[in-house]
């Protein structure tokens, strides 16, 4: 697993990288600050500084299992995240303590062939931030970018089920992108925001990075 990020690809001003294990407290930063700003215009929730805590110990503790993947300007300041997280005998998920879902129940009910669990979160975009970059690069742009190298992880190997907390908004994104996520639980508040519990099956997945390619030479560069 690297310690220091990993270059992936530049795009113009900006550049992709996976996040080492020095940088994942700015990270987990990056992320509670969008939430915070997003979420209190959105919602008026005001965070709770316990929150950052409890991010960066969960993002420092699943670091061996996960992928964090971030977009940097030429300032090296974040822009843009996305985590990846492969589920271990370790590891429990918000969907499952926040929202009481088993997820084992989850895949006999949907008759679901299941070799691995990873979970996405961790996405976070700094729009206002990325219009002052020397780029063309839109939002929309860069979570498509996000997406394909993050499900491409999780989808590298057959039969992984992603699942996810999704805020609404976010939920009907992904489906305009053609990621057709599946809400297997009741709307609830999470960090301020309604949310609902989803999962993403491996054939969906499949399906959509065929159409969005990603060389699997390149998704092999990934540690993890």
């Amino acid at each position: 697993m690297p310690q220091d990020d990993f270059l992936i690809r530049k795009f113009g001003a900006i550049s992709l990288y996976q996040i080492g294990r020095k940088n994942l407290s700015e990270l987990s930063q990056f992320v509670f600050k969008m939430y915070s700003h997003h979420y209190f215009k959105k919602y008026q929730w005001l965070p709770d500084d316990r929150e950052l805590e409890h991010m960066i110990h969960g993002d420092i503790n699943q670091f061996e299992d996960s992928v964090y993947f971030g977009f940097r300007n030429s300032k090296q300041e974040l822009l843009g995240t996305i985590k990846a997280t492969k589920r271990t005998n370790n590891i429990v998920f918000p969907i499952e303590y926040e929202f009481n879902i088993s997820i084992e129940q989850i895949i006999e009910k949907e008759s679901l062939e299941v070799n691995e669990i990873w979970h996405l979160g961790r996405l976070a975009i700094d729009s206002n931030a990325l219009r002052l970059q020397n780029s063309s690069f839109t939002s929309r742009q860069m979570l498509h970018i996000l997406l394909i190298h993050s499900l491409g992880v999780i989808n590298y190997n057959p039969n992984s089920l992603m699942i996810a907390e999704s805020d609404v908004l976010i939920y009907q994104i992904f489906q305009d992108l053609g990621i057709n996520m599946q809400i297997v639980g009741e709307l609830r508040d999470c960090l301020g925001s309604p949310t609902y519990p989803v999962i993403l099956t491996s054939d969906n997945m499949k399906k959509w990075l065929e159409k969005n390619f990603l060389e699997k030479e390149e998704r092999q560069k990934f540690f993890i």
